[in-house]
């Protein structure tokens, strides 16, 4: 396995890729509708999308990457971000060959942790995160298990080539098959606690609920979820 090179002087050790997708109606979070119409849908993950971002940002002496799609969507990334943070294209294949490409790129500029990750948890503790770096310190491949069977995070500290091959993404075996190669590579692995992501309107009350008996509340995280979900609420049925 290829070890990385000394990152440049004054350089975080550590970055985080999150995955995102241009919030075009009809493209992005489409379980959702109904009852959602297409551009409820959108705004919605484009609230996930910059409240993620956000979350992440407050992780210490770390580096932000945003992993975008499609390529042509680089002005929109570019101008709703801070400078700092870096904006690298997807590129085409599955989820498996994009996650490749991106872990590449991330490490190629030196960092030794990296950890990427979906936009559509918002709510993630940034404990969780942190639990992930200071693990990647003695393990290889850190996993933060979803209910549906796959991850919203995964941290490795160097780039695992076989990792995503042969999986069948947007199943309920991508955690077990992701497990399992990393066994048979010989690599070390760990679980986060589970949680979980928002693909269904079940799953957003979910999060409306955890919102609002939670320390979400009552705080500055998820500020523009929030706002995005009390003003549906009173468009919805039930």
């Amino acid at each position: 396995m290829d070890r990385k090179k000394e990152p440049p002087l004054n350089q975080p050790e550590c970055a985080i890729a999150v995955m995102a997708k241009w919030p075009e109606p009809g493209n992005v979070k489409t379980r959702l509708c109904p009852p959602l119409t297409p551009e409820q849908a959108a705004d919605l993950y484009e609230a996930f999308f910059l409240d993620t971002v956000s979350l992440v940002s407050g992780i210490e002496h770390t580096d932000v990457f945003v992993a975008y799609d499609p390529e042509t969507a680089q002005d929109f990334f570019s101008r709703i971000l801070s400078p700092a943070v870096k904006c690298i294209p997807q590129g085409v294949g599955d989820l498996g060959n994009r996650l490749l490409r991106i872990s590449g790129i991330v490490f190629s500029h030196g960092y030794r942790k990296v950890i990427m990750l979906a936009s559509d948890a918002p709510h993630l503790p940034r404990e969780y995160i942190r639990l992930a770096f200071t693990r990647l310190d003695d393990t290889d491949v850190i996993l933060g298990p979803c209910d549906d069977g796959g991850y919203y995070l995964i941290g490795l500290r160097f780039p695992a080539w076989g990792l995503f091959e042969g999986i069948p993404w947007s199943t309920s075996r991508v955690l077990d098959l992701t497990i399992e190669h990393a066994h048979e590579a010989g690599m070390t692995y760990e679980l986060l606690p589970p949680c979980y992501d928002i693909d269904t309107w079940d799953d957003a009350q979910r999060l409306m609920k955890d919102l609002k008996v939670s320390a979400f509340g009552k705080s500055n995280e998820c500020v523009r979820t929030k706002k995005v979900l009390v003003d549906l609420a009173p468009l919805l049925p039930g």
